[in-house]
């Protein structure tokens, strides 16, 4: 009884090990298969530049410390998209608290945080980032899914946890702003572009 209790055993930790193999290969793949979209999403809830890379990575620890509970047959960027917004939400509050202390020193010693004019010229967003930061933010996370991150009305609604009409119904809006601001800034110039990629999720 005790050869075969040992036997046991060493084969509960090499099927352990060989399970450890696997699920390291696996998180691997996702790393590298979906780290850009986990930077673009990270960008878009408005986390600095600057700070994105540690922001990803954070994602990605959680991702690490959660990979075992992962279903396969769950979308992956719709878990991703789940884990990057809480923590853009996280950088947020740690973003705020910062301003509020830099706002607290300038008032001891005004003018010690004074900024570069070109600086600030530097941190403009673009045309567009300025617009989608308008929108309602269920407008703006459908258009950029779709426009940007090139998904379907379907994988949208799998990654937002909504309906597929709700999906069309958001995005032929956003859509419509966005128009609308773009020709604002230069009449004409959207239209076209946005028109050929809309065939795919009309």
């Amino acid at each position: 009884m005790g050869r075969n209790a040992e036997q046991l055993a060493m084969a509960g930790e090499v099927t352990a090990a060989a399970r450890q193999a696997e699920l390291r290969a696996e998180f691997e793949a996702l790393y590298a298969r979906h780290f850009a979209f986990v930077w673009r999403t990270l960008l878009h809830f408005g986390v600095p530049s600057a700070q994105v890379e540690d922001a990803v990575q954070d994602v990605f620890i959680v991702v690490h410390r959660r990979f075992d509970d992962w279903d396969p047959a769950r979308s992956p960027r719709s878990w991703l998209y789940g884990i990057a917004r809480r923590v853009a939400a996280d950088s947020r509050r740690t973003q705020e608290r910062h301003r509020r202390k830099l706002d607290a020193l300038a008032d001891v010693h005004p003018g010690s945080t004074r900024m570069d004019p070109r600086i600030r010229g530097r941190e403009r967003l673009t045309i567009l980032e300025r617009i989608l930061a308008k929108l309602d933010p269920a407008l703006s996370e459908v258009f950029v899914l779709a426009e940007i991150e090139g998904l379907s009305a379907k994988e949208i609604a799998g990654v937002l946890d909504i309906k597929p009409n709700t999906v069309s119904s958001r995005l032929r809006r956003a859509r419509a702003a966005v128009d609308r601001g773009l020709d604002r800034h230069d009449p004409g110039a959207s239209s076209p572009r946005l028109r050929d990629r809309r065939r795919r999720h009309d």
